[in-house]
């Protein structure tokens, strides 16, 4: 492992810590206990965004299919490369508590244990799909909505900077994964607005 990598995985996930961040990181992190408010964002734009809500929603679909479903999960199956909690040992694992429906966990206290990995030598570290999905969406939000886009961009870089505190993913997992979210955000929803622009 690179030594830069390991260093800023120690200082985030170990040394640059605090009680409120125990909570906010991993509750960042859940993306599924944020779904419903998410749905309920979708379904105001679809409502309230006339043409260019639906067209932004349906950017925003084919994007996430090619960041998340292809991209990503072809990555993943390629490299194989073990997170940090499955392979190094004093590495922090934090997470919220259990909560049902999903987003009860969200008023959960949060967990956190030591890793004690099992020599597991294949994983899905890279690359982060929290990071690249979040970076394709604002991307896309972006280029429709300026000012909604910046606030979706500080959410992603929250969600990418969790992903290394609780203990799920490298450093060096996270920075390609920003590039590639943006590039697909930004390469899909040019091209099918310049598709659309000639039906």
């Amino acid at each position: 492992m690179i030594s830069w990598d390991l260093f800023i995985l120690h200082q985030i996930n170990l040394e640059w810590t605090h009680p409120l961040m125990d909570w906010l990181m991993p509750a960042v992190s859940a993306i599924n206990a944020w779904l419903p408010l998410l749905l309920l964002v979708l379904l105001l734009v679809l409502w309230h965004g006339g043409k260019k809500g639906r067209l932004l929603i349906l950017c925003l679909a084919l994007a996430l299919g090619v960041s998340d479903g292809i991209i990503s999960h072809s990555l993943k199956k390629m490299v194989g490369r073990v997170r940090p909690r499955d392979s190094l040992e004093n590495v922090m694992i934090r997470d919220l508590g259990k909560g049902s429906p999903e987003f009860m966990r969200l008023f959960s206290a949060p967990t956190q244990r030591m890793s004690a990995p099992k020599g597991d030598l294949r994983g899905s570290s890279f690359p982060s799909s929290h990071v690249m999905n979040l970076f394709a969406a604002a991307t896309t939000v972006a280029l429709f909505y300026r000012r909604s886009g910046a606030a979706l961009y500080f959410l992603a870089l929250l969600v990418a900077y969790s992903r290394i505190y609780v203990g799920a993913h490298w450093p060096s997992d996270v920075v390609p994964s920003i590039g590639m979210g943006i590039l697909v955000g930004w390469g899909v929803t040019r091209l099918l607005q310049r598709q659309l622009a000639v039906i």
